[in-house]
């Protein structure tokens, strides 16, 4: 649940920014002529670097001539091209401060200090941080499922939404790992994995809430249920990796499946006189205050803190909140089932 405002408020602020690469920095004459510079020689201004290398001839007929690389600068994520931008990027951001100017962004992103090689270092620690809660809450709720309600009978729980959760905990903690190794090093690969890995989450989320929130436990049902959602949730992860990554696109799918999801769990708190549903309206709340974060995208403090890695912080209690929530859903559906049996 946590997770879909993630991705609701990171698209919301690609559209409230415009395109994803036309930013004031990367537009900067000063700017593209030692971008360009760099790539012809290795060299940003008096900064070069060792693992690029220039053809002996000093021709550039083969234009991807800076990504061909050693094997271990590769598994860094190292390379000239993502070198070239960031020293350049500083370069002209020093000479901006120096004349009273702010920092403005580059490539759809604001200029951040690396720190250790993370591009966003601390949104990769609080990427790391709402991983970890998330594997605290699903190792709480498998303890729970298995060893606290297991029935001594057949040895089996009444809640019939254990494996459900048990999908979901393994998508989340993909998601917010690629969300760590996204903001680390941004790349191709890595954006193509952080976004595929937040929509795969994002369609699950869907699913779960609809079959949760109607009851749905016959499994012919749910596949009934389930068989459109994920299919479309594969095409669109398709099209975004195999024909183009439509950013606009892909904002509007998925605020569309999290407004869905939103407004389900919140009818079906309201009527569901669940007993802890006052949970999931924090949660609800919660998030939706977030999204001011999103919304007030100021430049990163310091080179290191801005807003999106304020919004991860938010997510960690609001990710333990959530399954403290699912946790008490479990102890309530045994409940209840143990209650008819009798």
């Amino acid at each position: 649940m946590a997770d879909c405002y993630w991705i609701t408020f990171l698209v919301v602020l690609f559209c409230l920014v415009g395109a994803f690469d036309a930013s004031a920095g990367d537009a900067d004459p000063l700017y593209r002529a030692c971008f360009g510079q760099c790539k012809e020689t290795g060299c940003a201004g008096e900064t070069c670097f060792a693992h690029c290398n220039t053809p002996l001839n000093g021709s550039s007929s083969d234009d991807n001539w800076y990504l061909k690389e050693p094997l271990y600068l590769w598994l860094k994520q190292a390379n000239c091209l993502s070198d070239c931008q960031y020293h350049c990027m500083l370069q002209r951001e020093t000479e901006r401060a120096t004349h009273g100017f702010g920092p403005v962004k580059y490539h759809g992103k604001w200029p951040f200090k690396r720190v250790f090689g993370l591009q966003e270092p601390v949104s990769v620690a609080f990427s790391a941080l709402n991983l970890a809660m998330h594997l605290h809450g699903w190792l709480s709720f498998f303890t729970l499922i298995y060893y606290k309600l297991r029935s001594n009978a057949d040895e089996t729980t009444c809640y019939n939404y254990s494996s459900l959760w048990h999908i979901y905990a393994f998508l989340s903690i993909n998601s917010w790992l690629w969300s760590a190794i996204f903001h680390g090093r941004d790349m191709d690969f890595t954006e193509k994995l952080d976004y595929s890995s937040a929509v795969v989450l994002l369609g699950f989320s869907l699913i779960v809430s609809v079959l949760r929130s109607f009851s749905v436990k016959n499994e012919a049902t749910r596949v009934l249920v389930a068989a459109p959602l994920l299919a479309f949730t594969i095409t669109h992860i398709l099209y975004l990796n195999y024909y183009q990554m439509d950013y606009g696109w892909n904002m509007k799918v998925c605020v569309v499946i999290a407004v869905s999801q939103l407004l389900i769990w919140s009818i079906w708190a309201g009527i569901s006189h669940h007993p802890s549903r006052w949970k999931l309206w924090t949660v609800v709340v919660g998030g939706g205050l977030a999204m001011l974060l999103e919304i007030y995208d100021f430049p990163p403090y310091l080179g290191l803190v801005d807003a999106h890695a304020l919004w991860h912080a938010t997510t960690i209690p609001l990710t333990y909140i959530w399954w403290s929530f699912i946790k008490d859903d479990a102890k309530y559906g045994t409940s209840n089932s143990s209650k008819k049996d009798k």
